[in-house]
């Protein structure tokens, strides 16, 4: 589960629910555009409070958050 702040670019707070320490990077994905299935997502790549590292991104074009390990 992810939290972000306040704004629709706004930045993960929280990621199941363990407070976000640092931002590492962010970067977005557009591929696809082209077919019936385009892919548009907003990576985060950060550091959370505990020290673990996590890459939370946005599907931007189904709607929702996702987490995976660094």
């Amino acid at each position: 589960m992810v939290t972000r702040g306040v704004g629709a670019s706004a930045e993960p707070v929280t990621v199941n629910r363990m407070q976000v320490a640092r931002v590492r990077e962010v970067w977005r994905v557009v591929d696809r555009w082209w077919t019936e299935a385009p892919v548009r997502r907003r990576y985060f790549d950060l550091v959370l409070e505990s020290g673990q590292n996590v890459v939370a991104y946005h599907d931007e074009e189904a709607g929702g958050w996702f987490t995976q390990r660094a």
